[in-house]
């Protein structure tokens, strides 16, 4: 989380203060903190639905 927070920071830094130069990369920064933001929330999914599994398991044989 703070690894995209930071792209986000990053990217909106370069485009505001260098939009002709660090535009492309601002805007792949951006680009990237959206990526990591996104495979975050999918291993986030993924990782709940095995505990809430596990809990699952484990109560259904008490």
């Amino acid at each position: 989380m703070r690894t995209s927070l930071a792209l986000v920071g990053f990217g909106l830094a370069l485009l505001q203060f260098h939009p002709e130069r660090g535009g492309r990369l601002g805007y792949s920064a951006l680009a990237v903190a959206g990526l990591v933001l996104t495979v975050g929330l999918l291993r986030f999914r993924a990782h709940r639905r095995e505990l809430a599994a596990c809990q699952l398991v484990a109560g259904g044989g008490s």
